[in-house]
């Protein structure tokens, strides 16, 4: 009786420690892109997905990453993650929350040319620059 405790409290704590996840570290130069499959090299452009079942999809480039949400509707999204083009955010960004540029000037993989920013000021800076807008999540094609 008291293994069968003993198995059954082991189990109910696996099971809970294993819902509670976040970002998953992409690892470069090894990881591949869920939506066009190539490697994911270029920390600047890095995206990821996670389910509401705790799956992480990872994309080597934020235009990847909104066309497989576009694409897979089925899936219940928890959480969107982008890297900081700027890398002034050491943790990944939440998708929704960040700004975006397009421009040729990023050259992303995927030719997305999309990037983004944790602060809208720096954000600014470049925009005019560039002389494009920035762009909110819903707003990225």
């Amino acid at each position: 009786m008291k293994h069968l405790l003993m198995i059954i409290t082991v189990t109910g704590l696996l099971t809970t420690a294993s819902c509670k996840r976040g970002f998953e570290p992409i690892e470069y130069g090894k990881d591949a892109c869920a939506h066009c499959k190539m490697t994911i090299v270029d920390d600047r452009y890095a995206a990821e997905l996670l389910t509401t079942k705790g799956r992480a999809y990872k994309f080597d480039d934020i235009l990847c990453m909104k066309q497989f949400t576009q694409s897979n509707a089925t899936h219940e999204i928890a959480a969107m993650f982008v890297e900081d083009y700027l890398r002034n955010s050491a943790e990944p960004l939440i998708a929704e929350n960040a700004v975006y540029l397009k421009h040729e000037f990023f050259a992303s993989p995927m030719n997305g040319d999309y990037a983004a920013f944790s602060d809208a000021a720096e954000a600014k800076k470049l925009s005019d620059s560039l002389n494009v807008p920035i762009l909110k999540w819903e707003n990225l094609e």
